[in-house]
């Protein structure tokens, strides 16, 4: 995976394949095995995590062996999706990583399953999942790794890098994040992103627009009307969310359809913006500044959007991954944060692979390169499953 196109940059390092390996090598089969079945003796419960400066739970699951402790703790953070911590695909990797003799807390953002970038309110409940888990005395001493998926990677960043969390969090891992707001809301406008110097152009996951549109179009002052566009595109994400379908599933034509006849006729065309019909992408003409705007805007009122503007140092080591194939983050995203954080975080490696993306599917490549993904996937996982860990 550290191959062309996933080269590691020059300052990081690829994720190391030495005689260490070979101890991570029954991680690896067990976190395969457990993706394939489960372990039917593992534990699952749901558990109250108190955010940071609230009395107000939130419900988190948590999920381990039936051994006892003390176990290594991990936090897992679910993306901004409607099913939240009960995604299918969430469950299955957080009941893989258990199946190899670690807790894992999944705690509840339920913003985010509101389709609400929300940072501040995130952060809070990250905080307090971290400081639970790793006081709890069933966790190994040391603090426990932070792992944030897509919208959940960068935040996960923030939380690690700051002082007070030095020694509860022992490494901290971001799967198919980003590093640049306006570079990603481009991409999901066009379709194209800079991989090692070359354009690539991909169809990008709508979903992701419509989200963008209905968090960032109150934010930009002077943008007369907007909300009732925002609401719109809130309720398609969500629509979306509820069918579990993909976002050009032709189903949901008829409810984008819908919600446009819904809105006054001046504010159609800002609904066209980023909503086409049948998923087509906005005219390219608008989108430079369209992206510029929303960017600004997202950046100068929630700040914690960017990670890089946020992040002075991480000292706790970091793992990076990212699919290659992946439709609502660009892959290039996660290079471009290596090279960024390459002086912030002593300790950082990353890798790209084709056998996962947000849609949990991999790129259309053929049997023998699909095995070679596996065997380099097998290795960067051991590493990963091992963070921090002496």
């Amino acid at each position: 995976m550290s191959g062309s196109p996933g080269r590691p940059l020059a300052g990081t390092r690829p994720f190391r394949y030495d005689l260490r390996m070979s101890l991570l090598l029954v991680d690896t089969l067990r976190f395969a095995r457990g993706w394939l079945r489960p372990r039917t003796t593992l534990r699952e419960r749901e558990v109250p995590v108190l955010p940071e400066e609230s009395s107000t739970p939130v419900p988190a699951t948590l999920v381990e062996p039936s051994e006892s402790g003390p176990l290594p703790g991990w936090v897992v953070l679910h993306g901004i999706t409607r099913p939240g911590r009960a995604h299918a695909g969430l469950l299955r990797f957080v009941r893989a990583l258990a199946t190899t003799g670690r807790r894992v807390l999944v705690p509840e953002i339920p913003e985010w399953r509101d389709m609400d970038f929300a940072p501040a309110r995130a952060q809070s409940i990250i905080r307090g999942a971290v400081d639970q888990l790793a006081s709890d005395p069933d966790s190994t001493e040391g603090g426990v790794v932070l792992l944030g998926f897509s919208f959940g990677a960068p935040q996960a960043l923030v939380v690690a890098s700051d002082p007070a969390f030095r020694g509860r969090v022992r490494g901290v891992v971001g799967w198919g994040g980003y590093a640049d707001l306006e570079r990603t809301f481009r991409f999901l406008c066009t379709g194209r992103h800079t991989l090692n110097g070359e354009v690539h152009h991909q169809r990008p996951d709508p979903y992701g627009r419509w989200v963008i549109g209905a968090n960032c179009l109150p934010l930009v002052p002077g943008l007369k009307g907007s909300r009732p566009v925002a609401s719109a595109l809130r309720a398609l994400a969500v629509e979306a969310g509820e069918r579990q379908v993909m976002a050009w599933d032709p189903s949901l034509e008829r409810v984008r359809s819908q919600l446009r006849t819904g809105l006054p006729r001046t504010l159609r065309g800002l609904f066209d913006l980023f909503a086409p019909p049948d998923a087509a992408l906005p005219p390219a003409e608008s989108v430079e500044e369209l992206t510029r705007t929303l960017a600004g805007a997202a950046r100068r009122q929630l700040p914690l959007l960017d990670p890089l503007g946020t992040i002075e140092g991480i000292r706790a080591p970091v793992r990076l991954l990212h699919g290659r194939s992946d439709q609502l983050i660009p892959c290039s995203e996660t290079p471009a944060l290596a090279r960024a954080l390459e002086r912030r975080a002593p300790d950082l490696e990353w890798a790209l692979t084709g056998l996962f993306a947000h849609s949990g599917g991999a790129s259309g490549v053929g049997p023998v390169a699909r095995m070679r993904e596996a065997i380099e996937f097998g290795r960067v996982l051991g590493d990963v499953i091992s963070i921090g860990e002496s």
